[in-house]
């Protein structure tokens, strides 16, 4: 009777050991994704904002967000002509790309997202 009381305990534990690992490998791998995804939001807002200026001028800025620790940089360069299949040239082509660098697991990070924008569109 006692062995199958302590038989009984012995799985117990090792059920209930292999239940609260998996629990808190659960826990970091959706406080990691929830982190990407505002990261991932954070960078969509910069890059909207970019995109939609009034007028786009080339240049490149720096943004500190202390909350996140996470340092975003919007660069904004004109590209050259570009032709269309139809043979038409594109001019007023401008390329915004947002990179954030952000530290996450003791490992430094870094984030790209590129938009374009042709300007005869948005007057």
């Amino acid at each position: 009777m006692m062995a199958e009381v302590i038989l009984a305990l012995g799985i117990f534990t090792i059920v209930a050991t292999s239940y609260s690992k998996a629990l808190a490998t659960l826990w970091r791998t959706t406080a990691y994704v929830k982190e990407k995804q505002v990261i991932t939001q954070i960078m969509d807002s910069a890059l909207n904002e970019a995109l939609y200026l009034q007028r786009l001028e080339e240049g490149s800025t720096e943004v500190y967000i202390e909350e996140r620790d996470l340092d975003l940089e919007t660069i904004v360069v004109p590209l050259e002509e570009m032709e269309t299949i139809d043979g038409n040239f594109l001019q007023n082509m401008w390329q915004v790309t947002v990179i954030a660098r952000f530290e996450q697991d003791g490992q430094n990070q870094e984030r790209v997202v590129r938009g374009w924008r042709y300007l005869p569109l948005y007057r």
